[in-house]
């Protein structure tokens, strides 16, 4: 029974300790084009079912824009990056 508690507290924490990466990974992406305040207010509203997504789709429009860039093409994004970036800017949009 012990183990079984274990087990369980473990999942629970490596769980948690996961959203938390990503919402540092979703920070680090997003400071890259916005201050704090607009991207706290657009890590609140991004679905956690689109985060994995915005996040990717986000870092690859960030590369784009870097010096030596090339243009961000939307067919090389996957279906899931661009539902994700579609995510972003309507999170966008409501905390303007």
């Amino acid at each position: 029974m012990r183990m079984v508690s274990f087990g369980l507290v473990f999942c629970g924490l490596a769980s948690g300790l996961s959203t938390v990466v990503r919402a540092d990974d979703f920070m680090t992406e997003c400071l890259v084009t916005a201050d704090q305040r607009m991207c706290q207010c657009m890590s609140d509203k991004i679905p956690a079912d689109k985060r994995a997504a915005a996040i990717d789709g986000m870092r690859k429009s960030n590369t784009s824009t870097q010096p030596g860039g090339n243009l961000l093409d939307p067919s090389t994004l996957s279906q899931e990056q661009m539902q994700g970036l579609d995510a972003v800017v309507i999170a966008q949009a409501s905390c303007m």
